[in-house]
């Protein structure tokens, strides 16, 4: 069973996502916000487990401190305000999308979400493992991590240790080669 957050401008979008997921199995709690300051308290008090999020809205923090507010499991589904091909990833949904359609993407992210839940351990990197790594690659001290994303050191280190038995590599260099090659970074980022 998971918190789910709707996070959307649009009132007639919301209201709609709203009446759906009120009919979707698995839903324990859920809220609304249209007002991307909203949005963020909402994020802060709240704590989901999955963010349906309009992808255009324009948010007062970064990507990244919208993802340190969260727990390690939630998970965003992007909402997007055009028609998506059919091979689009599994995390977007598209206000062009018919009822049944979003009933099944929505039901799937539902039941991923339980499946993780049940799993102690998944290999799969979180989103909070995934912010650590991209820090990580970019030289970041554990210390200025955990001050960055306003946690402690041994958290910084637990979620290092996390990452690198999940994937493998024992060196920052190594990492940061993994960043660069699954768009955690870019060339660009690196100084």
């Amino acid at each position: 069973m998971a918190k789910v957050l709707i996070a959307e401008t649009s009132y007639l979008v919301r209201k709609g996502l709203v009446s759906l997921l009120e009919q979707t199995d698995g839903v324990t709690e859920l809220k609304a916000a249209g007002h991307p300051d909203t949005i963020v308290q909402t994020l802060k008090e709240f704590s989901p487990d999955i963010i349906l999020l309009n992808s255009a809205i324009q948010m007062p923090v970064t990507h990244d401190k919208l993802l340190s507010l969260l727990h390690d499991k939630a998970r965003f589904i992007y909402i997007i305000n055009t028609p998506l091909p059919e091979d689009s990833p599994a995390n977007h949904i598209s206000v062009f999308d018919t009822k049944n359609k979003l009933t099944e993407k929505l039901s799937h992210h539902l039941r991923q979400y339980e499946s993780a839940e049940e799993k102690e351990e998944t290999e799969e990197l979180t989103p909070r493992e995934k912010l650590i790594l991209k820090h990580v690659a970019l030289g970041y001290t554990n210390k200025e991590i955990a001050t960055k994303l306003f946690i402690s050191t041994h958290t910084v280190i637990s979620h290092r240790k996390n990452i690198t038995r999940k994937l493998d590599i024992k060196t920052v260099s190594g990492l940061t080669v993994y960043s660069l090659i699954n768009g955690i970074i870019k060339m660009e980022d690196i100084q």
